[in-house]
């Protein structure tokens, strides 16, 4: 089934740069020596303050009543502050 997946899919992503690697080198070589453009890394993960909003409202609101505004839910960095 893989094999049919990338045959039928304009892009391949091992999503970490380990993982393409490994699908380049040694998983999906001929696919890749074929079509080496095909196989991309893109990571498409959660933000720190997304997860952080997200998981653990506590810390959220400790955060914005700390520094004084939710703008750190925009501009992570703003946490260098604390």
């Amino acid at each position: 089934m893989a094999n049919l997946s990338i045959i039928g899919s304009h892009k391949v992503n091992g999503v970490a740069q380990l993982h393409t690697e490994i699908l380049k080198t040694k998983i999906f070589r001929d696919f890749y020596d074929h079509e080496p453009n095909k196989f991309i890394n893109i990571t498409n993960g959660v933000t720190p303050r997304r997860w952080v909003n997200q998981a653990n409202p506590d810390l959220s609101l400790f955060y914005t009543d700390t520094l004084g505004s939710s703008e750190w839910k925009i501009d992570y960095e703003l946490l260098e502050q604390l």
